[in-house]
């Protein structure tokens, strides 16, 4: 009886070591919610995000400098990773500009929109203990006829000492929100463009 007491507490223990960690899934939240009402006008569509090749996967990649990147198997994106950005950046540039009808590409049942925002990261880095670095060029552009009404490039970093996942992302996400507002800032300077009418 003994015998059996003890091969199957080994059984249990060697079952145990055996089961491998819980993934974690993480998102990009949605920024703060605009202070003045948002108006709707003609259909702005963001997308689609182009990500490097190396990021275009669903494990989180921590940069570890010289070149190594390092994938986390367990921290997880929630969705692909393009359309995560496709719909935070929708949001920020809503908020950003004001105008209600920002939607992240693709969006069913949507034809192209009357304008278009392409956006390519050229670089986005979370490096554990240092922090958050995004790269990104975009050009907003009419569907109509295909004409390039604004365009410009975003390059910024965000501190972090923490090497936890969840703090990096939030330093990636304050970038976000002011990559959202470069590209508003054209939407502002000329309401005419998307204005319906």
């Amino acid at each position: 009886m003994m015998m059996k007491t003890m091969f199957a507490a080994a059984m249990i223990a060697a079952l145990a070591g055996c089961a491998s960690p819980q993934s974690r899934f993480y998102g990009l939240d949605a920024p703060a919610a605009p202070q003045a009402k948002a108006q709707f006008g003609k259909r702005v569509l963001l997308g689609p995000v182009s990500l490097p090749a190396a990021l275009d996967r669903p494990q989180l990649v921590m940069d570890m400098g010289g070149g190594e990147l390092k994938l986390q198997e367990f921290e997880r994106w929630s969705a692909p990773l393009d359309r995560l950005l496709a719909q935070r950046l929708s949001q920020g540039v809503a908020r950003a500009s004001g105008v209600a009808s920002v939607y992240a590409y693709p969006q069913p049942g949507m034809d192209g929109g009357d304008l278009r925002i392409a956006v390519d990261v050229r670089v986005l880095s979370l490096k554990p203990g240092q922090g958050a670095a995004l790269e990104a060029a975009w050009q907003l552009q009419s569907a109509a006829d295909g004409k390039i009404l604004a365009r410009g490039g975003f390059s910024r970093s965000q501190a972090v000492a923490s090497n936890e996942p969840g703090a990096l992302l939030a330093g990636l996400q304050t970038l976000l929100d002011g990559l959202a507002a470069d590209i508003a800032a054209p939407l502002v300077q000329h309401p005419e463009w998307w204005r319906a009418g």
